[in-house]
Order: C-alpha cells, then sequence, then structure tokens
C-alpha cells in the first residue's frame, strides 16, 4: 500500500523532545491551514521510492498546460526534460495522475524501470480522465518485463488489449512473456499477431518494417526453441527483409547459419551486424527489446510507442 510523502521535516536545531512535540503540531497545522490556502505547494520528492509516490488523486484534478509541452518534448526523444516538467507539475499540484503517467514513462524511456513502475502503477489506477491514461497499463507492462516480474507483465499487457484491442506492441509483449515462460505455442500466437496487425499498419500508410522485423525475429527464436533451425533461417530471412538494419536479427542470422554449415553466410551476417553497431556508435550489444530512445517517445495522443495507438516505446527485436 502506497503512503503519501512527507510534507514537513522537523528542524534539526530541535532538541528537547517536549518542544519538539509541540512544535511539530504547531507547525503541521499551520502548514496545512497554508497548503489549504494555496499558499504552499504539496511537494513530492525527487527520485521516490514506491512507497512514496501517493494514491492516485481526485476525479476532478485540473491538467497543467506543462503537461502538454512535456508530452511534445517526449515524442522528441527529450526524456530527462519531460520528466522535470512532470517533476515540476507535481510539486505544484500532488493529485495530478497525468503528471504522474509522463513522469512514469519518461523515466522509463530511460531505463529506470524501477522508478517507473510505481508511477505507472499510479496511473493505471487513476480515475481521472487524460489521455496517457489507458496506455499507462502498456508502459508498466515494459517496466515489469524489464524487472523480470512476468507475472505483473503479462497482467498489465492484458489489461492495456482491453483498453486498446489487438494494439501490436502489448501483443508482443505477451509474445516475449511466453517465449520467456517457454510457452511456446502462445509465444507464436502473439508474434504472428502482433504481426498481421504491424503489416496492417503498414498497409495503412504508417511504416512499420523494424517492427515486422522483431515480430518475425522472434518467430526465428521460436523455431530455435524447437530445434528447427533451417525454420528460423527463413523467418530471420524474412526479417531482414522487413529491415535490413536491426543488427540482432543479423547476429541471430549468424548463429543459425553456423549451426546449419553455412559459415561464408553466417561471417557475412556478423560483418553486417557489426557494420550497422558502428554506425550507431557501438559495440557492445544492447539489452534487447527494450525500448529504444529512438522510437521517440509517446503520447497516446499523438502517435504510438510499444502501442502504435500509444506513446512510442517498442523494443527493438
Amino acid at each position: 500500500m502506497r503512503e503519501p510523502s512527507p510534507s514537513f521535516l522537523l528542524p534539526t536545531y530541535l532538541r528537547n523532545a517536549a518542544v519538539a512535540a509541540a512544535m511539530v503540531v504547531v507547525m503541521v497545522m499551520v502548514m496545512a491551514a497554508a497548503v489549504a490556502a494555496g499558499e504552499l505547494p504539496t511537494q513530492v520528492a525527487p527520485g521516490p521510492a514506491r512507497g512514496q509516490v501517493g494514491a492516485p488523486g481526485a476525479a476532478n484534478s485540473p491538467s497543467d498546460p506543462r503537461l502538454d509541452g512535456a508530452v511534445r518534448v517526449l515524442t522528441r526523444g527529450g526524456f530527462r526534460e519531460a520528466e522535470e516538467i512532470a517533476r515540476a507539475a507535481l510539486a505544484s499540484d500532488a493529485t495530478s495522475d497525468r503528471a504522474a503517467a509522463i513522469l512514469g514513462i519518461a523515466l522509463s524511456k530511460q531505463k529506470r524501470y524501477t522508478d517507473a513502475r510505481a508511477w505507472l502503477e499510479r496511473a493505471r489506477d487513476s480515475t481521472q480522465a487524460f489521455p496517457e491514461r489507458r496506455h499507462a497499463a502498456h508502459f508498466l507492462g515494459w517496466c515489469c518485463y524489464h524487472l523480470g516480474d512476468l507475472d505483473a507483465a503479462r497482467a498489465a499487457f492484458e489489461l492495456h488489449l482491453k483498453a486498446v484491442p489487438d494494439e501490436p506492441d502489448s501483443t508482443f509483449g505477451l509474445g516475449l512473456v511466453a517465449l520467456d515462460e517457454d510457452r511456446l505455442d502462445d509465444a507464436e500466437k502473439h508474434f504472428n499477431a502482433a504481426l498481421v496487425r504491424f503489416r496492417a499498419l503498414g498497409a495503412n500508410g504508417k511504416p512499420r518494417g523494424a517492427d515486422e522485423a522483431k515480430a518475425l525475429t522472434r518467430l526465428g527464436d521460436v523455431a530455435l526453441r524447437r530445434d528447427d533451425p533451417a525454420a528460423a533461417k527463413r523467418f530471420l530471412e524474412a526479417a531482414v527483409a522487413a529491415s535490413p538494419v536491426q543488427h540482432e536479427t543479423w547476429s541471430k542470422m549468424a548463429r543459425v547459419c553456423d549451426r546449419l554449415g553455412d559459415h561464408a553466410a553466417a561471417d557475412a551476417a556478423r560483418a553486417n551486424a557489426e557494420r550497422i553497431l558502428e554506425s550507431l556508435g557501438r559495440r557492445e550489444r544492447p539489452q534487447p527489446d527494450s525500448p529504444s530512445a529512438t522510437d521517440g517517445a509517446p503520447t497516446p495522443a499523438a502517435t504510438s510507442e510499444a502501442p502504435s495507438s500509444a506513446p512510442p516505446s517498442q523494443p527493438s527485436p
């Protein structure tokens, strides 16, 4: 159960216990009156622990116009700046669940999943009306997935799909959960469903080649789990055709070709993976399936992130 952040601290110069107790009572009464009169903002501590986030606010909390700017900043990839705007909005109005949602999204895009989770849980449970609310569960699902809480991730993705049926990125997330749990039939079903939806979006003028590639790459993983490297290679070839610039697809292609004894093709695939990583300015392998900073960042109202109908935080293949 979440507890609200303490509003006040006892001054350090008070050493006498009896005097201190009396002073605290007076201070609380005075400060509470000031807050009620609107003279003092409620504070939200930076870097909150999960228990410090507070419960969802009242249903009629007004929207802070700064939050629209935070969403625009998120969409441009300014995750840290969006975090600061959301924190400022919460400092002005600690009951703003929209600010909590945007803060959670900004933190998740910075891969600060533990901090993000608590804010997104608050946004998920909110009764306030704001555009990002129905997508809070999506981002919460990715936080839980990366934190290793597969049960919570599955529940969050399923909740998001109730609000946004057939949303491909949460469907893809369910596929990853199933794959991690070795439920191969379920994983295959979810990856195929996500692939169909990604292709439908592409046919409607929203290119999703990278998303098609990640679904096809994961179908290749399912084939490998079933000890069928030839089928895995076919999926990976289709993934490369959908998007030839996914380094992880090429890396997996190299391993599959080695397993099939085609070492020349394996060497060529490895070389492609290295070239892509070098062009991105890195050589080490990044965390797989984590929302990419280049995917932009979100507002469900604007474009799409793991959800194509919500903010952009989809994992890479």
